[in-house]
């Protein structure tokens, strides 16, 4: 009752200090309120913005994790008019009612990639709560394109074999990378890549075939078997790792404490460049059992009703120009690939293309991949190529994959809540288990030191070099006298 209580109180106190969406500020400007990761917008874009439009205020703020923007929105579903989460995520708020469709005949400056678009209107689902309450409905309705990826291994292939680094097993077990590899601490991201260890085959057949709708089903398995699978699987292979991270691989395999780390593309471009400024080479590889694509999109909570001031962003945020800008800033690739107006490509090949000489202009693709990315603007094949050394491959595949790459990469679906519970279960068996021998034996150390110095101190009268020299003694102690009881004078 305690416990229901405070969550109560905490919700009423959050429902009384943000404002409700789409009032009015002091100025008497409307204010619209953004949620976003952390370094996940070029922040001279917002001011860009409030220039074009004087009328409107932007109030920026960010969150940790998926989930603490989803119980941010449950107690308050007030708080923001814009909100960026993943696609599962997205999926699970819009399950759950929790979301506003968008009327994409107001975006007339989103012009997404349509291979993507195509992959997110084939996330389909059933509303089951709210405003569109036993709708089926798409991914897209929900949502604008935001930032995409793909997740794969970082190796320095001055110590990796690139062959090894073609399939998840050829790494991860390897005792030639004993302690030098890392996992994600994230449980849906290793879920995923325990699935593809343990289906390993099944997924090889699938990709051989073209059968891509079933490696989107083997990736997605969750029933307790496979569950109990996985847990198996990572029970086995953690002892081998260096550990588990979130955040901190990107910069342990610049300085050389790991050879390999599972990534995701943004964060592998980054340890990539990084690297490079230390005359350090990396790659970055996508398995050939398949992996995880991810879509972030721009949504709008149910609880706001800011539909003019939404839209002056969707659409602005969806410029080329303004969607160069941003990802120049934050090193992920944007969702908008708009053909007709070149900028985007252009941008890829200003940054990526090597075939110009930069001295003297001449243009020789000798010795360099073709890579065509005419698939992602939706052109006929050859539109879209730049060339790039084998060293800078790997970068390009980081930020622009191959259609062949993405096509044997799924989407996570969301986990309901029985599954959800199945696998965190799992989890918190396997990283539970996580000390290792030398973590074990520190600890019993410093537990056999607590028990040593509690029975020292309880013998100290009884062993003589414990006992306290006489100068250290009091008068009582010096004369065997015994404190019977003190008297506080008035």
């Amino acid at each position: 009752m305690k416990k229901f209580l405070t969550v109560l109180l905490a919700g009423l106190l959050a429902a009384m200090c943000v404002p409700f969406s789409g009032c009015s500020s002091s100025s008497g400007k409307t204010v619209l309120k953004i949620c976003n990761c952390e370094d996940y917008i070029d922040e001279e874009l917002l001011d860009m913005f409030e220039e074009r439009y004087p009328d409107i205020k932007v109030e920026y703020s960010t969150y940790g994790t998926n989930e603490n923007l989803y119980n941010e929105l449950v107690i308050n579903p007030n708080s923001y008019d814009l909100v960026v989460p993943s696609e599962y995520m997205i999926q699970k708020l819009a399950t759950e009612g929790r979301l506003n469709k968008l009327d994409h005949d107001k975006l007339t400056g989103y012009k997404p990639s349509p291979y993507i678009e195509e992959r997110l209107e084939n996330i389909t689902f059933t509303v089951e709560s709210g405003e569109y309450k036993g709708e089926e409905a798409k991914l897209s309705d929900f949502m604008v394109g935001y930032m995409w990826g793909t997740m794969g291994w970082v190796i320095n292939p001055a110590k990796v074999n690139a062959g090894d680094a073609k399939s998840w097993d050829g790494i991860l077990g390897n005792k030639k990378y004993n302690k030098k590899v890392t996992l994600k601490d994230s449980v849906r991201d290793t879920y995923l890549v325990s699935l593809a260890l343990i289906y390993k085959n099944e997924l090889l057949t699938a990709i051989n075939n073209g059968n891509f709708g079933e490696v989107s089903e083997w990736l997605n398995k969750t029933d307790k078997e496979t569950v109990k699978k996985v847990g198996d699987k990572l029970s086995s292979l953690k002892n081998s790792l260096y550990g588990f991270e979130v955040d901190s691989g990107k910069n342990d395999i610049v300085t050389g404490k790991i050879d390999a780390y599972v990534a995701w593309s943004g964060d592998a471009a980054y340890a990539i460049d990084e690297a490079e400024e230390k005359k350090v080479h990396l790659d970055y590889v996508v398995p050939e059992e398949g992996s995880n694509i991810w879509f972030d999109g721009l949504v709008m909570p149910s609880g706001s009703k800011n539909y003019d001031a939404v839209y002056k962003f969707l659409n602005f945020i969806s410029e080329p120009e303004n969607v160069v800008k941003n990802m120049d800033y934050i090193g992920y690739s944007s969702i908008v690939a708009a053909p007709e107006s070149g900028v985007i490509f252009d941008y890829i090949a200003d940054n990526f293309d090597e075939s110009e000489d930069e001295e003297t202009g001449e243009v020789s693709t000798e010795g360099l991949i073709e890579v065509d990315l005419s698939y992602y603007f939706g052109n006929e094949d050859g539109e879209n190529v730049v060339y790039v050394s084998e060293e800078s491959y790997g970068r390009l595949m980081a930020q622009y994959p191959t259609q062949d790459i993405i096509k044997r990469c799924a989407v996570m679906n969301y986990f309901d809540n029985e599954t959800l519970t199945r696998i965190n279960d799992m989890w918190a068996g396997v990283k539970g288990e996580t000390f290792n021998t030398s973590t074990i034996i520190m600890v019993l150390v410093l537990v056999l030191v607590i028990i040593a110095v509690i029975v020292l101190y309880r013998l100290r009268d009884k062993i003589k070099w414990l006992k306290l020299p006489e100068s250290k003694k009091s008068y009582a102690e010096k004369h065997d006298l015994k404190v019977v009881s003190r008297e506080i004078v008035q």
